[in-house]
């Protein structure tokens, strides 16, 4: 719940290293929890460089000047080298002084432990597609906090700051694209201001096809009979 906390855990986990050895060139770190392709103002967020030494100066400041234990929960079978980057992430936070028992599950009990109502998690890798392909299912799904009106589904950390939600709800209803934009690139500065999420990556995609059969390959990863061509 400590801000500096979550810094440090941002600045010890050392995306490039992850992209080249894990993930071997095919994913490209992220300084949003969305596709740059997916929002115009993209460009306008970095993410900051890995940083141990200051990560555990940060520790420090807030009181755990020789770490700490987290459990970490992780699928083995969700996303493209979930279990390794899990194992990666927790490598570098040791470096940090952070202690990170992970438990990597197959998908089908890990979210089952993972989602409400049980949310037996500390720390977790999550990958996510806005299905409607917009920052406000983001906004929405992934930062909200007023649970009563159905935000936050898979807010596992409980993150909250009413005036994002208030921007999400303006981002909702804005029909003009610019003022519309605007609120969304509101939103995503508190929440990398607050560090409420640690953006990893956008994994790449790989298909096999064999000869004779022709497919479009689409962004969200879903495969679509109606897109495959048998010559």
């Amino acid at each position: 719940k400590d801000k500096r906390v979550r810094e440090a855990f941002m600045l010890a986990i050392d995306v490039d290293a992850i992209r080249k050895v894990v993930m071997r060139d095919t994913s490209t770190p992220a300084a949003l929890l969305i596709s740059p392709f997916l929002f115009s103002r993209a460009g306008e967020f970095s993410r900051p460089k890995a940083n141990p030494a200051r990560a555990r100066e940060l520790l420090a400041e807030a009181g755990y000047p020789d770490g700490f234990e987290v459990g970490m929960d992780c699928p083995n079978n969700r996303y493209v080298n979930d279990e390794k980057i899990c194992l990666a992430a927790a490598g570098m936070l040791a470096k940090a002084g952070v202690k990170v028992n992970l438990l990597a599950q197959p998908k089908a009990q890990y979210f089952a432990k993972v989602l409400k109502p049980k949310n037996e998690t500390s720390f977790y890798l999550l990958g996510w597609t806005p299905s409607s392909m917009d920052s406000w299912n983001i906004l929405h799904n992934l930062l909200g906090c007023d649970h009563e009106s159905g935000r936050g589904k898979f807010n596992l950390g409980n993150y909250c700051n009413p005036e994002l939600d208030k921007l999400a709800d303006l981002a909702l209803s804005e029909i003009d694209e610019e003022k519309r934009d605007e609120h969304i690139r509101r939103a995503y500065e508190i929440a990398a201001r607050d560090v409420s999420h640690i953006p990893l990556h956008q994994q790449g995609l790989a298909w096999g096809v064999r000869d004779g059969v022709e497919l479009s390959q689409r962004a969200d990863n879903q495969f679509m009979l109606r897109h495959v061509r048998k010559n």
